[in-house]
């Protein structure tokens, strides 16, 4: 009797177990659709950045795309969730004399979604433009790749199953009229299972989650 006991408790607790994978695939690791969400940051220096999801009432597109709202310090950015990835709408400008001149906006594909440990992706975009009636040749890539699950302690908690994702963006650009020019940068961001960024670094930059919630529910 004792033995069937101790087995119908080892088959309970396996039928109620679910596998961490799976877990972490039907989680929403970046929030970013839902209106009123919003996420505060502290970086190193003291410095506070504020991110608020806003609901895009006139509902607002952007080369077909209907854009999510996301304010940055109450500064719109756009961006787009689906077709395999979270994509960011770019307004790319180019310092001319102390001078910035808009050169080009188009979608770009930040994050590979669903995020599985080990998996990378890039987004290259090459064009020849126009720029004081002058040819500007142009090459914009970035490189994500999912390097680890870890947990990250911030002020705002103790997240577990957090992916570490590595970025790597390269800019090139061959012009007589500002010269040739390559900039390079590398840097990390940490993703919560529903709850989203809560930790990026850059250079001498250390961005943690300090507060989150959603205004429209009273959080």
């Amino acid at each position: 009797m004792k033995k069937l006991l101790f087995l119908v408790i080892l088959l309970f607790q396996f039928c109620s177990y679910e596998n961490p994978f799976t877990a972490r695939i039907k989680s929403d690791y970046i929030p970013i659709d839902k209106s009123g969400n919003f996420w505060i940051y502290k970086n190193t220096d003291g410095s506070v950045k504020y991110l608020e999801v806003k609901e895009n009432e006139t509902n607002m597109e952007k080369d077909n795309k209907e854009v999510i709202i996301l304010e940055v310090n109450y500064e719109e950015t756009y961006w787009y969730k689906g077709e395999g990835y979270v994509s960011r709408y770019r307004d790319i400008e180019i310092n001319f004399n102390g001078e910035l001149f808009p050169v080009e906006n188009r979608w770009q594909n930040y994050i590979e979604i669903p995020l599985v440990k080990g998996n990378s992706w890039q987004d290259i975009w090459e064009d020849t433009l126009i720029f004081f009636n002058q040819p500007l040749y142009r090459i914009d890539k970035i490189t994500g790749s999912v390097e680890g699950v870890e947990i990250v302690e911030t002020e705002a908690g103790t997240f577990k199953n957090c992916y570490r994702i590595k970025f790597y963006t390269f800019e090139k650009i061959s012009s007589v009229i500002i010269g040739d020019s390559i900039s390079e940068d590398t840097y990390y961001e940490w993703y919560a299972p529903d709850i989203g960024l809560v930790k990026s670094t850059e250079d001498n930059e250390n961005w943690e989650l300090t507060d989150y919630g959603n205004k429209e529910e009273g959080d």
